[in-house]
């Protein structure tokens, strides 16, 4: 034990701090000062207390609790004016004040071994790196959160040192001395409200609801001499506990330790991201932990939020974390257990992801059924693709896989960075390299899924595969014309190279873009007139002719004045193709106009409806023309039945 650590040991124990007499503090090699074990220390034992007389944050700056003592107090403007909203920034600034103090500060045994602001990248945080070094983590999770914390601590310090002018030092209260101050709290401090007895606000103040208020929520942190020595290891075998008797703050082991070995605290269920940016190192995996976690972000709706809300299985976050609904968790599946009841393709998100997008992108039909079964949840069905959500299901396959290509490609975009030339862009290297890890073990699945949904969809001499659902692009729809009726067929296609002014036969993917809804509208509104011929539409899809009935219907209760049948649901230029196109079949084929109840009009309309609830985009091979083999995002739809 150096001097420097005997003397913050010395005095933190006569201010009331407790160390265990068989626990050392050390400098180690890798984790800085550190805990270790002298001889065994067995389960359930006492290793660090903290005195609230020395611990350091706003409850200090505000000076109005004897067991929250301060030395100086700031002018009453900035307490008056930040009290209410901003404690943590009369903390940071409580910091900074006694760092200036320099050896008449209270805090001051302390404070000279905490890395010091003319040594910032001691502190080894991505927000201090030079920006060499931070461009290493461009395209992952790491990435966003700098700047953004960057401009925040900006903005405190400005609202801050503006109410210090009085101060006959107040130009020391510099930037710099703010974001060291900033640092030291987001990489030491511990949440009041885990750590505070609420009976230690015990003098009478008429602050003392909004304090008590400002430490039930977490507005501010506190740090905790001593105790905050307590390395992190991704295992939890400690307790954090409140000690009303002693007025203090205890750190428990509930394992025991070997001797010799390092005692480690527990700073949370942290990712990597986390544990980089808040603290400057991560976790490499283990057979105990694995904490190569990638964030996804999702903007709902206002409406897919209010339906996420309604499922049984929602849970709502921590009124703390609000920011943190939308976000979810791709890790993987060695580092989750085996009781996830979801199929294996889900595992490696966090729950609520696949239900979120599926809010997100049902249409009115699965909309009214999600609404009508709330204790369903669509992601642990389990045989999804077998059920009323299939399509819907299927949607959000699509998307999340597209999503999770975008953050590889993100991260990959990047990777012609130069060799690492030190000890943080190393680092960085193996984050970027477990997140691409992580994106990619997560993605495979969907892809084995997807391919083989889309390769028995192509396959026209096997139109369904039990428990799978067709997609059928534009261009096979079709070919099934072509297939089925061939006379009319024939008719179709030369109607539309007419109006396209295209040679046949037709190459679909040049009318995808402009043209997909208005071809796929025609192909349902003849499917649904040729629907009374049972056998062929059996031959295109076992369950065609339900489908077309079910999914233009919607479950109880129905809104008030629904009729799809009423409106046409595309563009008027769509429309007045479609007119046209019909209008010649008309005279060309009219036996298929042979129904005299059947209102035409109508079933256009209700063709458009089916084709705008049902049709989503996917990748899909393009299997003859000028893109024959190549892969384009197109309109398609899904045939399914229960």
């Amino acid at each position: 034990m150096t001097e420097e650590i005997r003397n913050l040991v010395e005095w933190a124990t006569t201010s009331g701090a407790y160390l265990h007499p068989n626990v050392e503090v050390y400098k180690d090699a890798i984790t800085g000062l550190s805990f270790r074990a002298q001889q065994a220390i067995p389960p359930q034992t006492s290793i660090a207390r903290c005195s609230y007389k020395i611990s350091l944050s706003y409850l200090n700056a505000i000076g109005i609790y004897s067991q929250f003592p301060s030395t100086e107090l700031f002018p009453a403007e900035f307490l008056e004016t930040l009290k209410q909203d901003d404690p943590n920034i009369i903390g940071h600034f409580f910091l900074v004040q006694q760092y200036l103090k320099g050896e008449q500060s209270l805090w001051w045994e302390y404070i000279k071994l905490l890395p010091q602001p003319n040594d910032l990248e001691s502190l080894g945080v991505p927000i201090l790196w030079p920006e060499a070094d931070q461009r290493f983590l461009a395209g992952t999770n790491a990435e966003p959160p700098l700047g953004k914390r960057e401009q925040m601590w900006r903005d405190q310090w400005k609202k801050g040192v503006v109410l210090l002018r009085e101060l006959p030092n107040h130009k020391e209260y510099s930037y710099a001395l703010y974001q060291w101050a900033a640092t030291i709290f987001d990489s030491r401090s511990f949440r009041p409200s885990l750590t505070i007895c609420p009976e230690a606000l015990d003098e009478s103040s008429p602050d003392t609801i909004l304090n008590l208020d400002h430490i039930g929520n977490d507005r501010f942190s506190v740090l905790y001499p001593l105790v905050d020595i307590g390395n992190h290891n991704g295992i939890n075998q400690v307790e954090w506990r409140k000690d009303i008797v002693s007025n203090s703050f205890c750190l428990v082991h509930s394992a025991g330790v070997s001797q010799g070995d390092q005692i480690y605290n527990y700073y949370g269920n942290k990712s990597n991201s986390e544990l980089l940016l808040g603290y400057g190192f991560i976790l490499p995996p283990n057979d105990f932990v694995n904490r190569d976690i990638v964030n996804l972000k999702l903007t709902p709706g206002p409406g897919a939020i209010k339906m996420r809300r309604s499922q049984n299985c929602y849970n709502r976050p921590n009124p703390k974390l609000h920011e943190e609904e939308f976000m979810f968790a791709v890790q993987p599946l060695s580092a989750k257990g085996s009781q996830d009841p979801r199929i294996p393709e889900f595992q490696s998100f966090e729950e609520g992801l696949v239900d979120l997008v599926c809010c997100m992108v049902a249409n009115e039909r699965e909309r009214s059924y999600m609404l009508k079964f709330s204790s369903l949840c669509p992601e642990k069905l389990a045989q999804p693709f077998q059920s009323p959500l299939c399509r819907v299901l299927l949607q959000a396959v699509f998307i999340i896989q597209s999503k999770l290509s975008y953050e590889i490609s993100r991260i990959e975009q990047t990777a012609s960075l130069s060799i690492p030339q030190n000890a943080n862009q190393s680092l960085a290297v193996i984050y970027r390299i477990s997140q691409l890890t992580t994106l990619k073990s997560a993605l495979q699945p969907l892809n084995n899924l997807t391919t083989q949904i889309l390769n028995q969809s192509s396959r026209e001499s096997s139109p369904c595969l039990t428990g799978i659902p067709k997609i059928i692009s534009l261009e096979q729809a079709y070919s099934l014309f072509t297939q089925y009726f061939p006379s009319l067929s024939t008719t179709i296609h030369r109607l539309i190279a007419e109006d396209q002014e295209e040679e046949l036969p037709l190459d679909w993917s040049v009318l995808l873009e402009d043209w997909a809804y208005t071809y796929w509208t025609l192909w349902v509104y003849i499917m649904m007139l040729k629907r009374q011929d049972q056998e062929t539409a059996s031959a295109i899809h076992p369950k065609l002719g339900r489908w077309i009935q079910d999914v233009a219907s919607i479950f109880e209760p129905i809104p008030e004045n629904w009729d799809p049948t009423t409106t046409f649901h595309g563009a008027p230029d769509e429309r007045s193709t479609l007119t046209a196109t019909i209008s010649q079949l008309q005279t060309l084929h009219p036996e298929l106009f042979s129904l005299p109840t059947v209102n035409y009009e109508h079933q256009l309309n209700l063709a458009s409806y089916l084709v705008k609830e049902q049709g989503f985009m996917v990748p899909y091979e393009m299997l003859d023309g000028t893109a024959k083999g190549e892969e384009i995002n197109q309109l398609v739809v899904c045939i399914w039945g229960e």
